[in-house]
């Protein structure tokens, strides 16, 4: 007898809402601390200062047996690599889920530290420095100056 078996693959779906939560969290982040002063992104430790990060990168991790079954089968030497990166051994009867979360938390901060330049950019074209009135007063007056 054969049998076909479908398997719902969800890793990139929550991968990706997982990077958009932690941008949100870090636009956030610079609308309540920026200031003209600001010249890049908040490192994660400053994101993380009151747990966000963790909440959702724990929050992305998969609750569901099926769920859970479904990305070990497809991807449990990349959850196994993630678990002993992060130096880990656990014998838990919920082992698959602290890989996958491991898993989640390094490639999502993975993620993170290479896009937060173009992170910090997006909230700085939304929040540009005011022009000082002084610099243009004397930038109006070295125009009015005669060429040489």
């Amino acid at each position: 007898m054969k049998r076909t078996v479908e398997i719902n693959d969800t890793l990139d779906e929550t991968v990706k809402s997982a990077c958009d939560s932690v941008k949100d969290e870090a636009l956030s982040y610079l609308d309540s601390n920026g200031d003209e002063d600001t010249d890049e992104a908040p490192d994660l430790n400053d994101l993380d200062d009151r747990g966000a990060i963790h909440e959702i990168i724990d929050g992305a991790t998969p609750i569901y047996n099926g769920e859970i079954r479904d990305l070990w089968y497809l991807y449990a030497s990349d959850f196994e690599a993630a678990l002993d990166n992060a130096g880990m051994e656990t014998t838990a009867d919920n082992r698959q889920q602290i890989a996958i979360f491991c898993y989640l938390e390094q490639t999502v901060l993975g993620w993170y530290e290479g896009e937060k330049g173009a992170i910090f950019d997006e909230w700085r074209e939304k929040n540009p420095i005011p022009e000082d009135e002084d610099d243009e007063e004397e930038e109006d007056e070295e125009e009015d100056k005669p060429a040489k």
